[in-house]
């Protein structure tokens, strides 16, 4: 985004904008949700009054919540149909979710990312740009650091709570892992866990509602506020702490890179080992019976791989940072 300044036109009542290469802006002007030119907080001349402060806070953050809801809505249509269709109304909605519903939340994925860019189309930006979404310039290197970093903080995390004592909000984590592998349709679950889940929701919380927040809000607040709306949207407690987590590192990165692809592929990464480890119950019912997740020598020991690999990857990213830096980059 270029930078700018509005000049005042002393012989009329417009205003003419100019670039200005200074990185010392005073003001800028971007483009709202409905196309009118506003003033960023951030860089302002006039002070903004507390009530105009809480006003455009509160119209920005139901504008950026919009895409997360329309998916809701689209799921919860295609996860109806799906139900009724699937012949398991006998056995109960949830009984459904668990087992069946891949399918229609696959569809309700395509059908939410094609209404996004026909609505990006509208308003006369493109799909790419307003989920900071680019394939071009890619860091193929950090592609697959993020992949990596992803699949070690992913197996740390799951080490961790599998470890701690199984009380309060970790009561039920045995519970809800034991239910990521009751899944029948092996193809299906690994596409929605390793590409479907991570894109539709980097585009969504990364992309369109982090995008739309910053239009006036700080980095910080902006992140911490998508990263708990993306959290709370993982239900249960326990999948609230470790999806904070994973989201408040996603969130770091797709600010610091300006691209949610490389968000994306961490985001597959950290899905890595569940999709893994549900292939091989599939494959081998008798070893999720078999106390497999309870082995604590073999949980600690893959959470110290994990560790261990975000850890060098971590170090690697800000050595390449360090690099890019002294080069101008």
């Amino acid at each position: 985004m270029s930078d700018y300044e509005v000049i005042n036109d002393t012989a009329g009542d417009e205003d003419r904008v100019k670039e200005d290469s200074s990185p010392d802006r005073d003001i800028a002007e971007e483009e709202s949700p409905k196309g009118e030119q506003v003033t960023s907080f951030r860089q302002k001349t006039e002070p903004l009054t507390p009530e105009q402060i809480i006003f455009f806070s509160v119209r920005d953050f139901f504008h950026a919540i919009g895409p997360m809801v329309s998916y809701i809505v689209i799921s919860l249509v295609c996860l109806s149909v799906g139900f009724l269709l699937s012949g398991m109304v006998g056995a109960g909605f949830d009984n459904y979710l668990e087992q069946r519903s891949n399918l229609a939340i696959a569809v309700a994925v395509v059908i939410t990312l094609i209404r996004l860019r026909r609505k990006s189309k509208k308003t006369g930006s493109t799909f790419f740009e307003d989920a900071s979404l680019y394939h071009t310039d890619i860091n193929k290197k950090k592609i697959l650091w993020a992949f990596l970093f992803g699949a070690g903080a992913a197996l740390f995390l799951s080490s961790v709570l599998t470890l701690v004592p199984k009380v309060g909000i970790f009561a039920t984590y045995s519970t809800h892992v034991g239910k990521m592998y009751q899944r029948s349709d092996i193809a299906l679950t690994i596409v929605e866990s390793a590409v479907l889940t991570p894109l539709v929701e980097e585009i969504i919380f990364r992309g369109y509602m982090l995008n739309r927040l910053l239009v006036r809000w700080p980095e910080i607040p902006a992140l911490i506020v998508t990263t708990l709306i993306f959290s709370v949207m993982h239900g249960s407690s326990i999948w609230f702490v470790y999806s904070f987590a994973m989201g408040l590192i996603i969130g770091i990165l797709s600010l610091k890179e300006g691209n949610i692809l490389y968000g994306i592929f961490l985001h597959a990464g950290f899905n890595l080992p569940s999709v893994v480890q549900w292939f091989i119950f599939f494959m081998y019912p008798e070893k999720q019976n078999a106390g497999v997740a309870t082995d604590i020598f073999r949980v600690i020991l893959l959470g110290m791989l994990g560790a261990a690999t975000a850890g060098l990857i971590y170090m690697l990213y800000r050595k390449e940072g360090e690099s890019e830096r002294q080069a101008g980059i």
